[in-house]
C-alpha cells in the first residue's frame, strides 16, 4: 500500500468533515499522485489528483493545460495544495480543474456533481510556527528569497554578510527556518532553500509592515514624474527608495501608476516634495514612509533607469507587499508578475 503525503491526508480529512463520501488512495503512477473517488447519488465519480506544494500562480495555470489533458484520460483532474485562495480557485475552476486544500476549501466538479466550500480566505497561522523575528531576520529572509544560489547551497558567512548581521545571528535565523521546513542543512554545514516561492509567500503573509512614520501628499504631477523629480533633485546623502506603484512598473510593466510610495532613511536629509499635504490617506497619490525596518532598502542597491534618470528602488519583496497593501485586482496581478520576476532572477 502506498502512503499518502501528509497534505493529501489533511485534504481527505477535510473532505470527510464536510460530509463527502470519498475514498482516496496513492497510486504508483508518474503522472498522478492519487485517485479520489467521490460517491454521490449511487454513483462513483473518479478524480485524478495532482498534488502541489503550493497553489499555482495565475500565469502558471495555462501552462498546466497539457498536464490536465493527460490526467483527464484517467479521470477528472483535481489539484490538491496546502492552501488555495479565492482568486486562484476561480482561475483553476475556469481552466477546467477541480481543486481542494488542507483547510477545507474545495471546488469539485464532475458530471452532475458540484461540491463547493470556502472555510477560510487566509491560511490559519500558529504563533509557534511563525518566521523568525528580531535583529536582521527580515533582511536575511529577503536576501534568501531573492538569491537563486539559495536554492543550491550557501554558507552561513554569506548569509550574515549579505544581511549585515553577525554569523551567530544568521545561524539562529537559518536554524529557525530549518525547523519550519523552509531551509535544509547539508553534511558540509551549508544551507539550501528548497522552495523560495514558499518562503516568499510565508514572508508576505507574516510580515507586519515596515513600521515607522507615514506622511500623505497630493501632487499634480504623475507618480512617475514625481519619482523622477525626486531622484534628480535629491540632496546628497538622502537615502531614497521608490516602491509601488512606480517601482514595480519599472521592473515588470503592468499599468499606469496611480500612487507613489517612497521610503526615506531616518538619518537622511528632509525630503523636498513639489506637493501639498493630502486631506486624507485616500486623497493622496504620494506616500512617504520613514520605516523602522530598514531592510526595505535593498543590499546591494537596486536601480532602474527611465529617460536617462536613475531611480533607486525599494527591496522587490517589499514592493510586492506594498502592491498587496494598496489593494485592487490590478495590483494583485502586478504582485504576481513581480513575484515571478524575483524568483526568476539568476
Amino acid at each position: 500500500m502506498l502512503i499518502l503525503d501528509p497534505v493529501l491526508i489533511d485534504v481527505e480529512r477535510e473532505l470527510r468533515n464536510a460530509g463527502l463520501q470519498i475514498s482516496i488512495r496513492r497510486i504508483d503512477d508518474d503522472l498522478a499522485d492519487a485517485v479520489l473517488d467521490v460517491h454521490a447519488d449511487g454513483r462513483e465519480i473518479r478524480f485524478v489528483v495532482d498534488y502541489k506544494s503550493r497553489a499555482p500562480y495565475p500565469n502558471e495555470v495555462d501552462r498546466l493545460g497539457p498536464r490536465r489533458e493527460r490526467l483527464a484520460e484517467l479521470g477528472h483532474p483535481l489539484i490538491a495544495a496546502t492552501f488555495v485562495n479565492g482568486s486562484i480557485g476561480e482561475v483553476l475552476t475556469a481552466a477546467g480543474w477541480s481543486w481542494a486544500d488542507e483547510h477545507g476549501n474545495f471546488d469539485i466538479r464532475g458530471p452532475g456533481l458540484l461540491l463547493k466550500q470556502r472555510t477560510t480566505s487566509t491560511p490559519p497561522k500558529r504563533a509557534s510556527d511563525s518566521l523568525p523575528k528580531g535583529t536582521g531576520s527580515h533582511a536575511i529572509i529577503r536576501n534568501l528569497i531573492k538569491d537563486s544560489a539559495a536554492s543550491i547551497e550557501i554558507q552561513t558567512t554569506s548569509v550574515a554578510s549579505q544581511a549585515r548581521v553577525t554569523q551567530p545571528r544568521a545561524s539562529q535565523v537559518m536554524s529557525k527556518l530549518q525547523q519550519l521546513g523552509l531551509a535544509a542543512k547539508s553534511d558540509t554545514g551549508r544551507w539550501t532553500i528548497p522552495d523560495r516561492a514558499a518562503l516568499l509567500e510565508r514572508f508576505l503573509d507574516e510580515y507586519p509592515g515596515p513600521g515607522g512614520a507615514e506622511e500623505y501628499y497630493y501632487s499634480l504631477d504623475s507618480p512617475l514624474d514625481a519619482a523622477m523629480q525626486l531622484a534628480q533633485q535629491r540632496p546628497s546623502g538622502l537615502e531614497l527608495a521608490i516602491s509601488a506603484d512606480v517601482g514595480p512598473d519599472l521592473i515588470a510593466p503592468w499599468r499606469r501608476s496611480e500612487k507613489l510610495t517612497i521610503y526615506v532613511e531616518p538619518k537622511s536629509a528632509h525630503l523636498q516634495l513639489d506637493a501639498v499635504v493630502a486631506s486624507s490617506p485616500s486623497a493622496a497619490n504620494i506616500i512617504v514612509r520613514v520605516p523602522q525596518d530598514t531592510s526595505v532598502f535593498p543590499t546591494p542597491r537596486l536601480v532602474a533607469v527611465h529617460a536617462d534618470t536613475e531611480l533607486p528602488l525599494a527591496d522587490p519583496v517589499q514592493m510586492v507587499w506594498d502592491l498587496i497593501e494598496l489593494g485592487g485586482a490590478d495590483r494583485a496581478e502586478a504582485a504576481e508578475s513581480l513575484k515571478r520576476w524575483i524568483l526568476d532572477q539568476p
